[in-house]
């Protein structure tokens, strides 16, 4: 295997005096990890490129066997200088990269994520103002790129419309809406409220650019929250980086 792509560096390690291994998320392939060596040292080939958050140019080839990437050389496309200088959007970046781990596991599609993450990034970089709800946003429009987008426009038992159900229950094992008369005992659900899930609706369509300038209630953010983290908890497992997010208040 022989490619060269823009791709995000998103964890770095040493495992010898002067070589790295570093993954990645690729456009085309997922996340990957791939071996730098010399990369401690070498200013010609990696320089100022193998810090994470980092969007890089990499040129890789396959080791010997074919049974490893080597990163051969690399050119920094953009190393979000503004958003590193701030102590509190670099910890929303760095949580959004987290999760974005959590939920693709290596060698998984994640060209949706991919380009997510970096309008994501692109807006901390440049809009003066963004709100603390932004990673919760972030996770909820991976978590459906990824293949969790709920189906939300009407009661998946009777087929009523959402804008006409009163008091709407959401089935998270299933990621689907029903209204209060369809619901069963065995149901594996929580109340919510109409409103956050037409929020939900209108995220699904929207970018990071966007989001910025939003203002969604405290119920709403709560209602988002919930739904998104017992999405991830049932189909994925436990997920106490966002517990400790929210209850931190970073929300």
């Amino acid at each position: 295997m022989n490619f060269a792509e823009k791709m995000l560096v998103i964890r770095t390690g040493r495992f010898k005096e002067y070589d790295l291994w570093v993954r990645f998320l690729s456009p085309s392939n997922g996340i990957l990890t791939g071996f730098a060596f010399g990369g401690c040292r070498s200013r010609k080939r990696f320089s100022g490129c193998l810090d994470v958050l980092n969007l890089v140019l990499f040129k890789i080839s396959s080791g010997k066997r074919n049974n490893y990437l080597v990163l051969e050389e690399g050119s920094l496309i953009n190393g979000y200088p503004e958003l590193k200088k701030d102590s509190s959007r670099l910890g929303m970046a760095l949580n959004s990269l987290r999760f974005v781990q959590q939920i693709c596991p290596e060698g998984d599609d994640s060209s949706g994520i991919y380009s997510l993450m970096l309008d994501y990034l692109e807006t901390m970089e440049t809009n003066p103002s963004i709100p603390s709800f932004f990673p919760l946003l972030f996770r909820a429009r991976a978590s459906f790129n990824h293949g969790y987008q709920p189906s939300l426009d009407f009661c998946c038992r009777c087929g009523l419309e959402l804008n006409k159900i009163a008091q709407p229950v959401f089935l998270y094992s299933e990621g689907k809406v029903a209204c209060t008369k369809c619901r069963q005992g065995n149901d594996r659900v929580f109340k919510t409220h109409r409103e956050s899930l037409i929020f939900l609706k209108a995220l699904s369509a929207t970018r990071p650019i966007q989001w910025a300038g939003w203002t969604p209630g405290a119920i709403i953010l709560q209602d988002c929250f919930q739904m998104v983290e017992s999405l991830v908890e049932y189909h994925l497992g436990g997920n106490s980086s966002g517990e400790k997010m929210y209850n931190s208040g970073q929300l």
